[in-house]
């Protein structure tokens, strides 16, 4: 018996030399019904041998199937992908033209991915990074420009209610000059974000806020915490020109409980009427997280006025972190290595990039204390740090020189980030097994799909 079919199933035989079943026997409905006829076991093998390897490709594959049968639907939803990356779909060959042509495909993507629930109903992950919104063609080299018909889509899509009911993962991720002033999220969109998502336990929104200092206040951002329907386990903002101590402290007693992942990566307050009167986020911030969070295990506080008093308060409180991002921080000074070495002995990644000399607050010494803490922490079996990341952009004598990394790389440091420097040189010359890669400054989010893919020089 074949493995297609289903000992209760019999199909009557069908004889295509009759003369009154001779013409239907070649049309294109009865090739229909014959699929159709198959058990539910055929049909499935049919649909995972047949399904084309890009993951983009396979929503188009989906449609067709759909439209050609409406019983292969709920085939159809089995194999729908659970993760959106909208940048695949910038431009690819559609199934039926073998041709790139002149379509843009995420628009029309986007479009039926508003029309038909069903292509929502079970995704993950969404991710937008700027690749996902510039226009096509690009019109000039310096000149791209953003697709306004795609922010418009966006914005219905993270707007309506129940958009996405099964959605963890959120990740808007548009770093770059090009999307500057994309401006997809504002007071209005955020608070109905809450409703479009009630299943989200990861949020990264990263250059997407609207500009302004009173566009989201405290009241409305402890409002969106609140109906959130679900608890965020990971956080990251980066560059909201609005956010004041003030807003963490709203955030904190309602979601710090479950957070493992914060990163909050230049976030300050502009005011408008003078560029140059910028508040940042300070210990007052830190008091707040230290006080309802503490089971962090990745954190990230960039570009603020942050003391090692703070530092020490929110380490101390969540001993178990081993992601740390304090990159330029001028406030830190000598004494954050000694804490990190008390509170976190067992931290594996750790990121200090710097404009200038006076926010380097990691040293030769300084580095050297740390991997001898870890050392004796893990009893002479080795060390536990596995990246370094470091930016030197000064025209000062750095603090941390081939000295401290040398050692650091003899004690077992696998990777460090570091931009094209007199170092890169110094450290290939020591014939270790390191690797290297490009540092990307200061906005590196751990919570974004998008982590700017380091390469080798």
């Amino acid at each position: 018996m074949s493995s297609f079919e289903q000992p209760s199933q019999k199909r009557p035989r069908r004889d295509c030399n009759n003369n009154d079943s001779a013409q239907n026997c070649n049309t294109p409905t009865n090739t229909n019904i014959n699929l159709l006829s198959l058990p539910d076991e055929a049909l499935n093998n049919i649909i995972s041998y047949s399904m084309p390897r890009k993951e983009c490709q396979i929503w188009e594959w989906i449609g067709i199937l759909s439209y050609t049968c409406r019983s292969l639907r709920r085939f159809a939803k089995t194999y729908a992908p659970t993760r959106i990356v909208l940048k695949d779909f910038r431009r690819y060959p559609r199934l039926n033209s073998g041709s790139y042509g002149s379509v843009d495909v995420r628009v029309e993507f986007l479009r039926s991915l508003r029309d038909y629930s069903w292509k929502r109903q079970h995704l993950k992950e969404f991710h937008v990074n700027p690749e996902s919104v510039l226009r096509i063609p690009v019109e000039e080299r310096f000149e791209r420009r953003h697709c306004s018909t795609i922010k418009a889509l966006l914005r219905t899509l993270i707007t309506t209610p129940s958009s996405f009911p099964e959605l963890e993962w959120l990740d808007i991720e548009l770093q770059s000059d090009y999307t500057y002033g994309y401006d997809l999220v504002d007071a209005e969109s955020l608070q109905h974000m809450p409703d479009a998502f009630p299943s989200l336990h990861k949020l990264s929104l990263s250059e997407c806020f609207k500009h302004g200092i009173t566009e989201i206040s405290p009241h409305q951002l402890r409002q969106f915490c609140t109906n959130l329907n679900a608890s965020l386990t990971s956080l990251s903002m980066c560059s909201s020109n609005w956010m004041t101590d003030a807003h963490v402290e709203a955030m904190m007693p309602i979601i710090g409980e479950n957070l493992m992942r914060l990163e909050l990566v230049c976030c300050s307050a502009y005011d408008d009427e003078s560029n140059d009167d910028v508040t940042l986020l300070s210990d007052n911030s830190l008091i707040s997280i230290a006080q309802y969070c503490n089971q962090l295990e990745s954190f990230s506080m960039v570009e603020s006025d942050i003391t090692c008093r703070g530092l020490e308060m929110v380490l101390s409180a969540n001993t178990g972190i081993t992601t740390l991002n304090l990159s330029c921080n001028k406030r830190l000074d000598s004494r954050t290595v000694d804490i990190i070495s008390r509170y976190l002995p067992r931290v594996e990644v750790l990121r200090n990039y710097w404009l200038d000399a006076a926010t380097d607050w990691l040293s030769d010494d300084g580095l050297i204390a740390l991997i001898d803490a870890q050392e004796r922490e893990s009893s002479g079996s080795g060390i536990f740090l596995k990246l370094i990341g470091l930016w030197q952009y000064s025209l000062s004598e750095p603090q941390l020189t081939i000295r401290g990394l040398k050692y650091a790389i003899e004690k077992g440091v696998e990777e460090m980030e570091i931009n094209e420097c007199e170092l890169f040189e110094s450290i290939e010359a020591l014939g270790s097994g390191v690797k290297l890669y490009q540092a990307h400054y200061i906005h590196y989010i751990d919570g974004s799909l998008y982590k700017r893919e380091v390469v080798h020089f």
